[in-house]
């Protein structure tokens, strides 16, 4: 029992999406006028199940292939043995379900946009669909499965906002997301030709798909611009937090940074701190007041309770 929580825990791949999921999701809920609460707690909640359900899914599908490559043998808990591949299904759907429980406890719009990702994420991966060996259709549905759906889930939850609010956070998200599918490609690009895996990065080559990659960093670099300076969704301290925060957590990958090192290898120590940095940030400018708040009330009623016991 043990080794299957133990698998089941390593099928979900938490820490690869985490942080992101908290960007989308907090973007989309500012994008419709959304403020912290049970509802934003429960919608984070949701996303991480239908994005933990993807990458699970995913896992189970390519136990097959994962099998026969000695650098993802061990890394997918179906192809290592820790995990059956009936048991791994049940997890992954378990997931699903809970997930659309969630979204259904928000409202119809936001049930109706998480269902759409779950089916997704299901044809992302499902070896009779397998959208994600499709060139183009890869990338689209990669951007709306773990990025572009989230926020619209996050969006309808709330449903306030003009759209110049929700395009182009809209925008930024998606074309991150398109820029992490590419890099994933990109890097992967020798073993996948060997194995026979068709998809954008395989047809365009690796200048072309590193050319794309660069037009995502600067589409998504215009429509963060536009989000803060056009749609004045996010207040300017949250961004200096962000870039501090950034640039505190990049400091080990800055430290081992060498000449030496590939474009695809100096970018990927990068990924996580940028991400972790929104998301905190993010956080703090939602759950702040709230917790302010909270501490004083706290510190108020501790006050008036020795207040009392000095006037009796």
């Amino acid at each position: 029992m043990r080794k299957q929580l133990h698998g089941a825990r390593r099928l979900t791949r938490f820490r690869e999406y985490v942080w992101f999921v908290l960007v989308t999701t907090l973007l989309g809920a500012a994008a419709g006028g959304g403020s912290f609460g049970v509802p934003l707690l429960i919608l984070v909640a949701a996303n991480w199940l239908a994005v933990g359900f993807a990458f699970m899914i995913n896992d189970v599908e390519d136990a097959p292939d994962d099998a026969l490559d000695p650098a993802k043998l061990n890394r997918n808990p179906v192809s290592a043995g820790d995990l059956s591949p009936r048991s791994a299904r049940i997890f992954s759907y378990g997931a699903a379900v809970l997930a659309a429980l969630l979204y259904a406890s928000l409202g119809w719009r936001p049930f109706l946009w998480g269902a759409a990702c779950l089916v997704l994420a299901y044809l992302y991966s499902a070896r009779w669909v397998r959208l994600k060996t499709i060139p183009g259709a890869d990338l689209v549905s990669h951007a709306l499965m773990l990025a572009g759906l989230q926020f619209l889930t996050a969006h309808a939850t709330f449903g306030g906002g003009p759209p110049w609010q929700w395009a182009f956070p809209l925008a930024f998200v998606m074309s991150v997301s398109v820029y992490g599918q590419l890099f994933n490609e990109v890097r992967d690009l020798d073993g996948d030709r060997k194995a026979g895996v068709r998809h954008t990065a395989s047809v365009l080559g690796l200048r072309a798909a590193y050319l794309l990659m660069m037009v995502c960093v600067g589409a998504a670099a215009i429509a963060a611009v536009l989000t803060v300076w056009v749609g004045h969704l996010i207040p300017n301290w949250v961004l200096f937090v962000m870039v501090g925060l950034a640039i505190l957590m990049s400091l080990p990958s800055l430290l081992n940074f060498r000449r030496s090192q590939s474009a695809i290898e100096t970018q990927g120590p990068f990924q996580k701190p940028l991400e972790a940095a929104g998301a905190i940030s993010l956080a703090a400018w939602f759950a702040g007041p709230s917790a302010l708040a909270l501490l004083g009330t706290v510190d108020l009623s501790f006050t008036s309770s020795w207040a009392g016991l000095f006037i009796q």
